[in-house]
């Protein structure tokens, strides 16, 4: 079954160009703690153009967890929880949702 972890970002607009600086960084981190494709959505026309998606996709709810705790007990992450925090409030986590592949399940 088909995972995809949606971060999704409001911010102002310096705050949102650097988060897209960071995550370009940030992919190829996560992919070599198991993510697959990740990509920052930002709307072109249309939705909330203060908010950006990072989404990574996983084989399996399994490759999920394995990627969560390799995520959660690295030194990306404690440099990552600092970003967020001396970034506030211009930069805001508002949450990640999982979601899955319903048609291919």
């Amino acid at each position: 079954m088909k995972i995809q972890a949606v971060t999704t970002w409001e911010g102002t607009p310096k705050a949102l160009e650097m988060l897209i600086e960071g995550s370009k960084q940030s992919g190829p981190i996560h992919e070599s703690m198991g993510a697959k494709n990740p990509r920052l959505w930002k709307a072109s026309s249309g939705g909330n153009m203060e908010q950006v998606y990072y989404c990574i996709e996983f084989d399996s709810q399994e490759a999920y967890g394995k990627f969560s705790d390799a995520m959660f007990g690295s030194e990306w992450w404690d440099g990552f929880i600092q970003y967020i925090g001396d970034n506030y409030p211009d930069l805001k986590n508002l949450g990640t949702a999982i979601y899955y592949d319903a048609i291919d399940s």
